[in-house]
């Protein structure tokens, strides 16, 4: 009984190893300004804050920046195999397959999380909208035993970095099916 090895075809190697180096440039140094931007905005706004008042949500939203750093890092192995695609020793289809299958879930998983944050994100803004309907920006003193509702630019940057984490990890989830996509099409199956 033989078994099923799959191989390139050789003349769509290039192909993949340039995608490979394309979308892993693109993906790292898109990301890469990403995070930069969100670590600023997050650390200006513990530096407003000093540390105190930062709510629940914020340290979600910084502490949601690890996967997308572990994705940027990733971003480097698609670079690393489009250069092994390019030499004389070509990485096995199934070993490029599982790296790219990973880049894609941990963009997914990245996806989830700030999907998550930004409704935590919103839900807190409107709340904090609903419960001072007639004022904007304008900070509700606490009364009694109510608790001070306010809206601040804080907020807004909050929400900000996460947008920018979701984008960037949307941009790696479509790469990864990009390639994926590539490297189906350019691997046969031999009996």
């Amino acid at each position: 009984m033989s078994k099923s090895v799959t191989s390139w075809v050789d003349e769509r190697t290039s192909g993949i190893s340039t995608a490979l180096l394309r979308f892993g440039h693109l993906g790292f140094w898109v990301q890469l300004v990403f995070l930069i931007i969100a670590t600023l905005l997050g650390g200006y706004v513990l530096r407003i804050l000093g540390g105190g008042g930062v709510g629940v949500g914020n340290m979600l939203a910084m502490a949601g920046l690890l996967l997308p750093v572990f994705t940027t890092l990733w971003c480097r192995v698609y670079i690393n195999l489009g250069r092994a695609m390019a030499g004389p020793s070509k990485p096995s289809p199934a070993r490029v397959r599982s790296r790219v299958w990973i880049g894609f879930w941990a963009g997914i998983l990245g996806v989830c999380l700030s999907m998550v944050s930004l409704f935590g994100a919103a839900s807190a803004l409107l709340v904090t909208m609903l419960a001072n309907p007639q004022v904007g920006i304008q900070v509700s003193p606490a009364t009694g035993s109510a608790a001070a509702y306010s809206v601040s630019a804080i907020d807004a940057v909050s929400i900000m970095a996460l947008l920018l984490t979701q984008t960037s990890e949307l941009l790696v989830a479509a790469i990864s099916l990009r390639l994926v996509f590539l490297i189906a099409k350019s691997t046969e199956m031999k009996a």
